[in-house]
């Protein structure tokens, strides 16, 4: 976040007469450094550096807030992902949203909260999270088509279904037991309990497997034999 300060007591005159706060001249002098500061149109924009997490399925709202009074007809709000070949999410131009450069997988799945903007809101809604949206997003300003800044914002979409258990085999009294699901991200933690609330899931690491998608499908556990217990 860029910040620029100003102090009038760093700034020194040719006429070395003493001049009051309330002189004429120092009140020009003041009237002078805002006007710029006004007329400079440099912007910054505050994005949260935290990530942001979801399920898939639903949805995520990536933050992104400017430090200006309006967005006007010339300004551009686009949204980007890093990973992607067209890369363009979401492109706000000319008063409304422009669809000809926008990704074809996140076709209305995208939107601003247009009663924010006039407040410098230009936070992303994505909805109907899919495990492919993850990754790195750029949230850009411009200005009469120059970049005045831009804000990185981290997506981790995750994913949960419900578990089978199914016994693999018995060999000299030591059963292993399967867990599978069609998708779990991230890894999951996983007890399987007795009669008597006991974990009886040994304290060695399970099997994982994941499938093309990325999701982690199948555990394998070996249980703890219960003479040990």
């Amino acid at each position: 976040m860029n910040a620029i300060f100003f102090s009038l007591n760093n700034f020194r005159f040719c006429d070395k007469r003493n001049l009051r706060s309330d002189h004429p001249v120092m009140y020009l002098f003041r009237c002078f450094v805002v006007g710029s500061l006004y007329s400079s149109g440099v912007f910054s924009i505050y994005a949260p550096p935290e990530k942001v997490e979801a399920f898939a399925g639903g949805h995520a709202i990536l933050p992104c807030s400017l430090k200006i009074s309006r967005i006007g007809p010339a300004s551009t709000v686009e949204w980007s992902k890093v990973s992607l070949k067209s890369k363009i999410v979401f492109l706000y131009r000319d008063g409304c949203e422009t669809f000809g450069m926008k990704d074809v997988d996140f076709e209305f799945r995208t939107s601003l909260f247009m009663r924010e903007m006039k407040n410098g809101n230009v936070s992303l809604r994505i909805s109907n999270l899919k495990l492919s949206d993850a990754g790195i997003y750029n949230c850009s300003f411009f200005e009469r088509n120059k970049l005045k800044e831009t804000a990185n914002v981290e997506l981790l979409v995750a994913a949960v279904s419900e578990p089978k258990l199914e016994v693999v085999f018995i060999e000299n009294e030591r059963v292993t037991i399967t867990c599978q699901a069609s998708c779990w991200l991230s890894a999951p933690k996983i007890s399987i309990l007795d009669d008597e609330g006991n974990d009886i899931i040994t304290d060695e690491e399970p099997n994982q497997e994941q499938n093309v998608r990325g999701c982690y499908a199948k555990q394998t556990f070996p249980m703890q034999d219960s003479a040990k217990r």
